[in-house]
């Protein structure tokens, strides 16, 4: 036999071998890091032929349901369960990767940066106590805007996601009456005005093809779809943008601790500049499964993508977790994978 052609013959042989005795670990729950998650999944196989990652974006509910009932290998939440919630469960939690959520706005001749709200104007929108563009609030926060004398559409999701689950406890921080109408949630009744959507994608559509709504959404679908997003006021009264530095400075205006679980809520948090809707992709992780082949693969493979996927993320709108956050969760990584 030819020797190229046998030597072809043979890595065929040994890369389907290897295929074939890869672990196959799967993870469902939140949508927001599904991308990334997959992003970090296909770099990760290439480098160890240990694993294949295969994640399916869900509810953050379900995903937990499903790690417990043992039929995923992980799931993923953006509002972190209590240390009291963790015990219970047998679960470990660790963040991966930051995120933000920006309102969004379709107006006419107003671009992204240009639009401004705070958590008042912006929750009073919500409950329909402002129903028109040209409310005195939105004006004195928008001198420079001519804005129109329009009923304002909201644009809304379904189902209580983690994006919205974060609104709710950014609006009760901001509100003055949000927290003894709706808790810290989005439940409730909604101005009849409102239009209810099932997906991040289907959300953003909506607000696109809408004139004059106002919605919200994941900052990174945001820009890859072009929509105006807005300026908010900040707990230190600034106001902001939703840029990388701003996200992770909520992150680093804070304290993570392996000992609680990593319990941090990224609203409404301390600074000059920070976002004040940030936001924290989190894994959870059984610990029953901590010894077994499968549950260190998992460790494993969220410990290469936390300490190479950085570029990555940013490459794809997310935003990595701050070196001196990040070593602290490889760490626990580590622990767990050694039983500590």
């Amino acid at each position: 036999m030819n020797i190229r052609l046998l030597r072809l013959f043979t890595l065929i042989v040994l890369v389907s071998s290897t295929a074939a005795f890869a672990i196959e670990i799967t993870g469902t729950g939140s949508m927001i890091p599904g991308p990334l998650i997959k992003i970090w999944a296909e770099d990760y196989s290439m480098r160890t032929a240990s694993s294949v990652i295969k994640y399916q974006g869900g509810s953050p509910a379900d995903g937990i349901k499903r790690l417990l009932n043992k039929e995923v290998d992980f799931s993923c939440i953006d509002m972190p369960l209590s240390m009291a919630e963790l015990k219970k469960n047998g679960l470990m939690q660790y963040p991966i990767s930051l995120g933000v959520i920006v309102p969004m706005v379709n107006l006419p001749n107003v671009y992204t940066g240009q639009f401004r709200l705070d958590g008042k104007t912006f929750g009073d929108i919500l409950l329909g106590n402002i129903k028109k563009w040209n409310d005195p609030a939105l004006i004195a926060l928008n001198p420079s805007i001519r804005l129109p004398d329009a009923d304002i559409i909201i644009i809304r999701r379904a189902s209580p996601p983690g994006l919205s689950t974060m609104i709710g406890d950014y609006l009760a921080k901001t509100h003055p009456q949000w927290k003894s109408i709706k808790g810290d949630t989005m439940a409730g009744d909604w101005p009849a005005t409102s239009i209810t959507t099932q997906s991040p994608l289907e959300n953003i559509a909506m607000i696109k093809k809408t004139p004059y709504s106002i919605g919200y959404g994941p900052a990174s679908l945001a820009i890859k779809q072009g929509m105006a997003y807005v300026q908010m006021k900040n707990k230190a009264g600034n106001f902001v943008s939703p840029s990388d530095d701003n996200i992770s400075a909520a992150a680093l205006n804070t304290s993570w601790e392996a000992g609680d679980g990593f319990n941090v809520i990224l609203t409404d948090q301390p600074g000059a500049n920070t976002w004040p809707i940030s936001m924290t992709s989190f894994v959870l992780i059984s610990k029953s499964t901590e010894h077994t082949e499968r549950g260190r693969e998992v460790l494993k493979y969220f410990k290469y993508s936390l300490h190479y996927g950085g570029l990555k993320a940013f490459e794809n709108n997310y935003i990595p977790l701050p070196d001196a956050i990040s070593s602290g969760v490889r760490s626990s990584l580590d622990n767990m994978a050694n039983g500590k």
